[in-house]
This record gives structure tokens, sequence and C-alpha cells, in this order.
């Protein structure tokens, strides 16, 4: 565990984090959009459970460190910066970001795709989306099911349309790495990696009551509504005896 007050970033387990309040983070989104470098800005949302996978595979692990903004999204990671004094101020759901981001594309007239999700999904989210938020434009949509032979033809479809936010929900360490292997080729400002999100979006998966989002227990409503996650589930507490046993002077 480690905070380096150089660059107001944190490590957890070796994953890198930006110091930042929710505010802090949509406004380093914003410097992203007024940028004139030509070149795609990464933005990562990783909780306990994508902290854990990146432990097991370094190529994940260098990418999380590589992104332009990465925010906690999960109580778990809050725990551990204040377990750790750290200094992370808050968490921050990735769907709370990409909320933000399409109210700044809808004020703002930008563009967005939408690339993930089960056959149907991608769709419905475009539709929802575009009647929520009608001054921005949806260039696009496709679900996330390809080939790794596809991808060339899935990033000439993007590039051709342009869009100024790209939304990617794979799944992690998918759509992470898909982001990353193509940020030197994609034309847009933003790549965001949000997962689930897209089908809050459509329709098709519902956020838990606002009670459990203010106590940070999403992932319990999650369980009780879909107790087969139960497997899933264990990395949580797993990661939190990792942060309890964790030597205040770790640095992994």
């Amino acid at each position: 565990m480690e905070s380096n007050k150089s660059n107001n970033t944190v490590k957890i387990f070796g994953v890198k984090f930006d110091k930042l309040s929710s505010e802090g983070a949509y406004n380093k989104f914003l410097t992203f959009m007024s940028s004139d470098k030509d070149r795609t800005h990464m933005v990562f949302t990783p909780n306990a459970e994508i902290v854990m996978k990146a432990q097991e595979d370094p190529e994940f692990m260098s990418i999380l460190v590589e992104g332009d903004l990465v925010i906690p999204d999960g109580i778990g990671v809050i725990i551990a910066s204040k377990v750790h004094h750290l200094g992370l101020e808050e968490r921050i759901p990735g769907i709370e970001m990409m909320t933000r981001i399409l109210e700044y594309c809808n004020l703002s007239g930008k563009s967005i795709y939408l690339f993930g999700g089960k056959p149907g999904v991608s769709e419905k989210a475009a539709i929802n989306i575009q009647n929520r938020y009608p001054n921005l434009t949806v260039k696009g949509h496709r679900d996330g099911f390809f080939e790794d032979k596809d991808s060339p033809g899935i990033l000439d479809e993007i590039n051709g349309l342009k869009p100024d936010v790209l939304f990617v929900a794979l799944g992690a360490p998918k759509q992470e790495k898909w982001i990353y292997k193509n940020r030197k080729l994609l034309h847009t400002k933003v790549a965001m990696g949000v997962g689930g999100s897209l089908d809050v979006f459509a329709g098709t998966a519902k956020r838990a009551p606002v009670l459990f989002q203010k106590m940070g227990i999403e992932w319990l409503y999650r369980l009780l509504l879909q107790p087969s996650r139960i497997g899933r589930m264990m990395v949580l507490p797993k990661f939190l005896i990792k942060v309890f046993l964790a030597g205040p002077t770790e640095k992994s």
C-alpha cells in the first residue's frame, strides 16, 4: 500500500487510484474533453474484485496502472484506503460517473458509442439514453460478442463514426485490455470501461435501492437477487482479509 503525493495517486495492492473526489474526477474528465492532444484517454473503475483479479494477471495490473483516470468503484477499496490511511476521498461508482458524462454530452451536444453487453442490450441502452438525453448523439452501438478477428472491423466502424466518448461494456479485464490495446488507434477523446452499467441503462438490470447505495453495499443487494453469485462474492472477504493482514509498508 502506498500514497504518492507528487502525482496525487495511491496504490492498493499495486493498482493505482487517483486521489480525487467525485467532483475532482469529473473535472479531470473535462480536461480530457478539452484537450487538443490527438489521443484517447482511458477511464477505469476498479473495485475490490478487479483489484484481486489484477493480482493474478500482471498484464491487467500494468494496464490499470496506465489508466488516465482510475476511480474507486467499490466500498472495499475505500475500506482499504481508510485502514492504511491512504486518503481516497470517496467511492465513485462507475455508473454514476457514466451518468455525469452522459449529462455533459447532453449539455454540450457531444456524441457517444456503446460497445458491449449481451445481444440487444446496447440497442436498448442506446434508445433509452437517446430518449433521456435528446441533445447528445448516439453514433452507434454493438454487442460484446465477437472474436479477435472481428476487432479491426469494430475499430473501423467506431472510428468511422467518430464518437466523442466510447463506453466499453465487456466486463473486466476484457474491456480494459481492449481499450488499452486499441488506445493508439481509436479516434475518440475518452474510452471508459463500464461493465454492467450498460444493462442498467438498457433496463435489463436495476441499481440497488438508495439506502444500499449510500451504505456502499450494492453488492449485497445483487447477491440477494442472485444467490448464485455467492462464489464470485467470496472474493470480497478475501480482499478484506488481505487488507487487514497487509503491513503498513507493503508496496504491492
